[in-house]
Formats: C-alpha cells, sequence, structure tokens
C-alpha cells in the first residue's frame, strides 16, 4: 500500500469521511485501452500490453475527480482502490494529473483474482483497522460488481460512477 501526497492546502478535519475511488471509468477515462473478452470480461493481458506510458498518458480525467479535489480539501480520507496493477508511468500519470490520495491499494503483480472479489479482500483490512473502523466510509466505482461486494462489508454508502459521471458530463 502507497500512501500520502501532499498537493495543496487542506482543511484538517476532526471528523473525517473515508473516500474511496476507484481509478478506470471512475475518475479516469481509460476506455480506449479496454478490450473485453466474448463473455464480457476484460482480456487483462491486452490491458497490460496497453500499459505504455504513451497510451497511459492518453487517458482524461471524468467529472467526479473534482468530487475527489473536494474531499481531498476538506479533510477526508481519501483511497485509490483499483485492480489495475501500477507501474511507473500510472504513478506518474497519477502524479502528473494531480490525482489526490492519501493511500492507495491496487493489484498485487501477477495475482489474476476477480476485480470484486480483490477489492472486497483489500478493503476489508481498511475496514478492521482501529482507527477507521467506526468512520463513515464512501466508495465510488462504476462496476456494479465491486459496489455489490464492498456494500456486504457493511458500514459504507456506495456511489455508481458511471451514473455519477453520466449525469455531470
Amino acid at each position: 500500500m502507497k500512501f500520502k501526497t501532499y498537493f495543496c492546502e487542506r482543511f484538517f478535519n476532526l471528523n473525517p469521511r473515508i473516500c474511496i475511488y476507484d481509478l478506470d471509468g471512475t475518475i479516469i477515462d481509460s476506455s480506449h485501452r479496454i478490450r473485453l473478452r466474448e463473455n464480457g470480461s476484460l482480456d487483462l493481458e491486452h490491458w497490460k500490453q496497453c500499459s505504455t506510458r504513451e497510451n497511459i498518458f492518453l487517458d482524461s480525467l471524468l467529472p467526479l475527480y473534482w468530487q475527489l479535489v473536494d474531499d481531498y480539501k476538506n479533510g477526508n480520507i481519501i483511497v485509490i482502490c483499483t485492480a489495475r496493477e501500477l507501474g511507473k508511468h500510472d504513478w506518474e500519470y497519477l502524479h502528473s494529473m494531480g490525482i489526490y490520495y492519501d493511500y492507495v491499494i491496487s493489484r498485487p503483480q501477477g495475482l489474476n483474482t476477480v476485480d470484486h472479489v480483490l477489492k472486497k479482500n483489500q478493503l476489508r483490512h481498511l475496514w478492521n483497522l482501529k482507527q477507521f473502523k467506526n468512520l463513515f466510509k464512501s466508495f465510488y466505482d462504476d462496476n456494479l460488481n465491486n459496489l455489490e461486494s464492498v456494500r456486504e462489508l457493511g458500514q459504507c454508502q456506495t456511489i455508481d460512477a458511471g451514473k455519477w459521471n453520466y449525469k455531470f458530463s
């Protein structure tokens, strides 16, 4: 888990929320790099092949990015939770675009677990940490399976990022 960026001034919030954001389809439009298999699942090998610096820097920010900025500046705890295996060009993109975060949870290299199982397992640890256990949590994702899976952890508001971005685009 990577953590803590200091991009801007932020309010010191004595009662912060935990705001968990997915990347692809939620705050970043990377649809030009996606290819689906016949069964509708993501072709992960194709995704990895398209994760070159040139392709990553063709990604753009979605409207929900501005909600993330607002949450960060208001002193909430920002967690990026992505099913991507983050490489150096991904990190370069995140920092060059000013994507604020306190913690990043990403796919471990070589692990091919289905996204909703991966995210639920990784976020369960966050739910059990003493300092975060009783804080209000919001989870933004464009994948309905991910939303349902995280909802099962309890104590969390889930927001369909696809609908949110559509409404504000």
